[in-house]
């Protein structure tokens, strides 16, 4: 069977982004941690890091888990505080990163799950590298 390519609804790196959406500039997102706003993206990146410990905690309990690419999926087209932040090598591993989610959703695990905090270190390995003490907080033991 020949791969179809991702659904018309999946965003790309060619994806326009839409101006005036709540995340965009001069329409940053306000929240208890950062009341001058935040950018689509890291906004997306906030409720990326409480759908995984989500995830864990029901992992850990045994409890089912729901899938994590529909909203993870955005990632890819989602307004960046710098403009620059999205590029070729954003995309690349933001691929990678969806990846790994789409495994987990296949097949929920602890093995899985290490592989998506894999994705997201590999990504702030080499741009944005606050949160990497946190993803490493978030692994297993």
């Amino acid at each position: 069977m020949v791969d179809a390519g991702p659904p018309p609804d999946d965003c790309t790196a060619t994806t326009a982004l839409v101006p005036g959406v709540p995340g965009s500039p001069g329409h940053l997102i306000a929240s208890e941690l950062n009341p001058n706003g935040a950018s689509e993206l890291a906004t997306l990146m906030r409720t990326m890091v409480a759908d995984w410990k989500d995830a864990r905690v029901k992992l850990e309990a045994d409890a089912g888990v729901a899938a994590r690419l529909p909203v993870h999926r955005k990632l890819r087209c989602s307004w960046p505080t710098a403009a620059t932040d999205r590029n070729p090598a954003f995309d690349g591993l933001a691929v990678g990163y969806l990846a790994k989610v789409k495994a987990f959703d296949a097949k929920p695990s602890r093995e899985t799950y290490e592989g998506v905090l894999d994705g997201c270190k590999a990504c702030h390995d080499v741009s944005c590298g606050g949160p990497l003490e946190l993803i490493q907080g978030m692994r297993w033991p």
